[in-house]
């Protein structure tokens, strides 16, 4: 998965890497800051997805999500998308995001 967030100029926000378990989030994150990188955002859970997840800045200035137990919809189901407000659609709980979080480092 990539995101974008919406900007003045173009830049990567973040990757998303699934892994097994909320344990490996929690691993994930305490490797990349015993590397050096603490600038982040988590543990929470998103609203849509209802997936855990905590965000480690990265050495390009972006972010890597480290994400677990994502809602799978298999492809024959038929699922109906929607247009989802912002304020219902980025997370259920865990810290506040760092002003930092939506910056784009690239512009």
């Amino acid at each position: 998965m990539i995101a974008f967030v919406k900007s003045s100029a173009p830049g990567l926000h973040h990757l998303s890497w699934d892994v097994g378990s909320v344990d490996d989030i929690g691993r994930g994150a305490m490797y990349m800051l015993d590397k050096g990188f603490g600038r982040g955002w988590g543990l929470g859970r998103h609203v849509l997805g209802s997936n855990f997840f905590h965000y480690v800045g990265d050495p390009w200035g972006s972010f890597s999500e480290y994400s677990a137990g994502i809602d799978f919809v298999p492809a024959d189901c038929d699922w109906k998308s929607g247009d989802h407000a912002p304020e219902d659609s980025f997370y259920v709980w865990g810290p506040n995001p760092p002003d930092y979080f939506t910056h784009n480092s690239e512009a």
